[in-house]
């Protein structure tokens, strides 16, 4: 007779072995090792050496697996087999991938010289086929290779010849690629003029694939978030019903077995031995039924689970693949914004130039890596400019607007030689409103200006503002004079009035007496309680502390400011400027 203890063992049994299998099958995904995969490949290729075709993919995959594993010589060796062999095929494609693949391994160890004779192989093949495509990745190759070796005019040569294929086949990214490259050539050659010229052509494209592409990988991320989000909430509700089915199984099993205790009580009392073995043989089939039962049910369930679970890692694998995409695009903006900042602090004056001819303090803080504000001296026989200026927004959008507004105003005072400030300010606006076809676009940038010119023999002042006050302190002054400017700004919401006109204010300084400049980024900061610096609180710690000097005047006025933030976000570009006479 099938006694219970013997059905519990026989199940132990079952149960040991289905462990076993599962962990079994999780082993087999361990993959061999290196050196075993490599004898595999050239035991195919040695027995496949009467077929090229079958001998050249082994090689191939020889060739990969030791580039990936940073085996290179190895790697050479077979892509070089490859290469012969594609020759003696007169495969032209393959010709094309080796000589490729060899430039590039070439190029991650550093023997330019090589990399380069293998590129221009692939070069020639391209061309002798005609790929105009292939034409243009492998100039950005060779360009890329000259420029490692430092060789920037032959790097430029390449670039210049790469960057018209790449126009004539409207590939954007290519231009984008060639435009990089000779910006950082003619930086390396000292030539800033061109560097920037092709470093604006290379952020204006910059700028509209990264728009494209980040808006395409968070589209695609948020799908698959989705996704992600229905087929778990599923797989809850499905476990949570199989949760019950089995509370219902254990819940029969207990009354099934309390009312069968109880017949087996009357049992024994009323009738025979016989029937009592009649009974306990049933029991015991009944006892077996039930568990097989059950143990199938808990395989289903377990079988369920391990489904589930593989189909949410691979989801979850997906989701950080996803997230690590996006932070590699983060990094090559934040790379490309650290760049735009060495290029705008290349073209702010060198604040020796000011000390030079006066006492003098800057206090510039951007908001972020690059600012919308800036500040322009210019100095033109005994004429001396000094202007701060706030360009519409911050970070790389007022940046854009900086640099157009530090270039114009060399232009207008250097080349055209105008030295009256109004004169300047609605020269600045029409040029602002042409550069950015402001009539003719929705655009609405602009920039707030202060702007002053200064006899350095006389010591006459004449200030102009956009939007923009003039602080000054006369010796022995109790308080300082505010001179307005006009109430318009240079471009923007105006844009329909070309013909702006500001005025010009003349003032006589003396020796003691001090000028102000700034932007409004300083007094609009606020505090943790959302209350503003303001220019009262500004004037008046100027006033206390008029008689220091200018560097000990900017201390007072950044620890101030520190104190009155208090950790709280910076809200704008910050710019002050403070010159003696």
């Amino acid at each position: 007779m099938i006694t219970v203890r013997k059905v519990y063992k026989f199940l132990s049994v079952i149960i040991t072995i289905y462990i076993f299998f599962c962990i079994s099958t999780y082993a087999q995904d361990i993959p061999s090792s290196i050196k075993d995969e490599l004898n595999e490949y050239e035991r195919q290729i040695d027995k496949n050496n009467n077929n090229q075709q079958l001998e050249v993919e082994y090689l191939n995959k020889a060739a990969f697996l030791c580039w990936n594993n940073q085996l290179h010589q190895k790697s050479i060796g077979y892509f070089k087999r490859v290469l012969d062999l594609n020759k003696k095929l007169g495969n032209q494609n393959g010709i094309f991938l080796s000589s490729n693949y060899l430039g590039m391994i070439y190029d991650e160890i550093q023997d330019y010289n090589s990399a380069i004779v293998y590129f221009k192989k692939s070069l020639e093949i391209c061309r002798i086929v005609k790929n105009k495509r292939n034409i243009t990745s492998s100039l950005v190759n060779i360009s890329q290779t000259y420029q490692s070796l430092k060789d920037y005019d032959n790097s430029n040569t390449t670039a210049v010849e790469g960057l018209d294929v790449a126009k004539e086949i409207n590939d954007l990214k290519l231009v984008r690629t060639f435009y990089g490259i000779l910006a950082n050539n003619y930086q390396s050659l000292g030539n800033s003029e061109k560097s920037i010229e092709y470093f604006d052509l290379f952020a204006s494209i910059d700028k509209y694939l990264k728009k494209e592409e980040i808006k395409d990988i968070k589209q695609e991320s948020e799908t698959k978030v989705n996704k992600a989000e229905e087929e778990k909430k599923q797989t809850e509700a499905e476990l949570e019903i199989q949760t019950d089915k089995l509370k219902e199984t254990a819940d029969s099993l207990a009354q099934v077995e309390k009312l069968t205790k109880e017949q087996q009580m009357e049992i024994e009392l009323k009738e025979s031995e016989l029937r009592e073995q009649l009974a306990l043989r049933k029991l015991d089939q009944l006892v077996i039924k039930v568990l097989v039962i059950g143990l199938v049910v808990i395989f289903i369930f377990f079988a369920i689970l391990i489904t589930f679970y593989r189909k949410i890692r691979n989801q979850k694998n997906q989701i950080e693949e996803q997230r690590d995409k996006l932070d590699i695009q983060n990094k090559k903006i934040n790379s490309s914004i650290q760049y735009a900042q060495n290029i705008q602090r290349a073209i702010l004056p060198i604040v020796g130039h000011i000390r030079n001819l006066f006492e003098n303090f800057i206090l510039y803080r951007p908001k972020d890596i690059v600012s919308g504000d800036f500040y322009w001296f210019s100095q033109l026989k005994d004429m001396v400019f000094v202007a701060a200026v706030d360009c519409t927004g911050h970070g790389v959008p007022g940046a854009f607007m900086s640099m157009i507004g530090n270039s114009l105003l060399n232009e207008i005072v250097l080349e055209k030689k105008v030295t009256d400030p109004a004169k300047i300010l609605s020269l600045l606006n029409e040029k602002i409103v042409e550069s950015l076809r402001q009539n003719e676009t929705e655009n609405n940038d602009g920039m707030d200006v202060c702007l002053t010119s200064i006899n350095t023999k006389t010591n006459e002042i004449k200030f102009s503002g956009a939007k923009r006050p003039l602080f000054m302190y006369k010796q022995g002054a109790s308080e300082l004079n505010e001179i307005k400017g006009d109430r318009i700004s240079i471009g923007g919401m105006n844009k329909k009035t070309e013909d702006k006109n500001f005025s010009t204010h003349t003032v006589q300084a003396n020796s003691g007496d001090i000028i102000y400049l700034s932007s409004d980024g300083l007094t609009d900061q606020n505090n943790s309680e959302r209350k503003r610096y303001g220019s009262n609180r500004l004037k008046e710690l100027i006033l206390k502390n008029i008689s220091e000097p200018m560097d000990r005047q900017k201390e007072i006025i950044e620890d101030d400011l520190d104190f009155f933030q208090n950790n709280e976000e910076q809200r704008d570009d910050i710019t002050l400027i403070g010159i003696k006479f």
